[in-house]
């Protein structure tokens, strides 16, 4: 087994020793040559693989960000489906929904439209400013059964005279309606001596079977306004609502806000240079915490926990201003816990700003 070694061995030493200096310096070349070929072809390939993997570890963040702003998103369109399904209801009878349809066509036809009840019902306010349109009489209204979960009503209006502008208005209205209205047909017409027009509009109103909210949402719903039930406000731990008021600023303000799309976030803007934004939290102490934020930031921002000396800690944890983004700190409560400032956002300059879209505080444990 190792006369194979030592023969090729003593082979190769006879070779190099039979050579001239001038070939042994051309094979030494050739040698380190290979040599840094191989190295550069084994790096390459390893930084590539690498590059790969680090392209694919962004790719799945990001899809994992979209999901979490999705799931988060949810509720605020539960939450906005439930307010139009609050003036719906499977136990509405046909003449209470004409009597509905016709207050709300009435209070559409008025130039100054009053508000709604709780129940989507129009105030009873005097009508000082006149009518937009005037509708002398409802035609007879027909129910249908339009499919799972909801029936329409069929209804048809006439309009003798009006002006283009405030036909185009009132329609408008019918269209932005919360009673769910459509316009199925409309027939307009006017004399060629007279620029008045006429018109003649069927309606249709969806009324659905009403709403039940999934159980994991039905805290979420029952607070009303997206920030979570009363248990939910009392916990320091879980899922923390995003409540402008529980926070206490320095030279910043909070406001509470909506997307584009309808997701609720917590705004904090610098009004001045060193703005501090923090929310007291009572924690147990000596417990490994983690809390989870996901927000976004313009400008020179921190992120820390704070103590109730005024020292944040750990080390203040600089936010990316390229977007929305995902923190994790995890900290342990020192002293006797009362009073944890979690998180603690720190503004250097003034205009900069913080959006929080979520907020989480859990043990390590879980």
């Amino acid at each position: 087994m190792r006369t194979v070694p030592s023969n090729m061995s003593r082979w190769a030493l006879n070779t190099w020793k039979t050579l001239a200096p001038r070939e042994r310096r051309l094979a030494l070349l050739t040698a380190v040559a290979v040599a840094l070929f191989l190295v550069t072809t084994v790096w390459r390939t390893a930084m590539n693989r690498l590059s790969e993997l680090d392209a694919r570890a962004n790719a799945l963040a990001d899809t994992l960000l979209n999901y979490r702003q999705q799931i988060a998103r949810r509720a605020a369109v539960e939450s906005a489906y439930a307010k139009i399904a609050a003036q719906h209801s499977s136990q509405w009878s046909e003449a209470e929904i004409h009597d509905r349809l016709r207050q709300e066509i009435y209070r559409l036809a008025r130039k100054v439209p009053q508000d709604l009840d709780e129940t989507g019902k129009p105030l009873n306010v005097p009508n000082e400013m006149g009518n937009l349109v005037e509708i002398p009489s409802l035609g007879k209204g027909e129910m249908t059964e339009g499919g799972k979960g909801y029936r329409q009503y069929l209804l048809n209006l006439r309009i003798p005279q009006t002006n283009i502008n405030d036909l185009v208005s009132f329609l408008e209205r019918l269209q932005s309606s919360p009673q769910s209205l459509r316009i199925d047909r409309l027939e307009i017409s006017r004399n060629p001596d007279n620029p008045v027009v006429s018109a003649v509009i069927d309606i249709t109103r969806t009324v659905a079977d009403g709403y039940t909210p999934p159980p994991e949402l039905a805290d979420f719903l029952k607070a009303g306004d997206g920030v979570g039930s009363a248990a939910a406000k009392a916990s320091p731990r879980g899922r923390i609502p995003l409540n402008p008021e529980e926070w206490t600023v320095k030279q910043c303000a909070a406001t509470r806000e909506e997307d584009p799309n309808g997701r609720p976030y917590l705004r904090v803007r610098a009004t001045g240079d060193g703005a501090v934004a923090e929310l007291p939290r009572r924690l147990p102490a000596k417990t490994a915490l983690e809390m989870i934020v996901e927000a976004a930031a313009s400008g020179n921002v921190t992120l820390g926990v704070g103590d109730a000396d005024g020292r944040t800690y750990p080390t203040p944890e600089p936010m990316r201003p390229d977007g929305t983004h995902r923190y994790t700190v995890r900290f342990m409560p020192s002293g006797n816990g009362e009073r944890v400032a979690c998180p603690r956002f720190t503004l250097e300059n003034a205009g900069a700003a913080v959006s929080l879209y979520a907020l989480l505080i859990r043990d390590v444990t879980e």
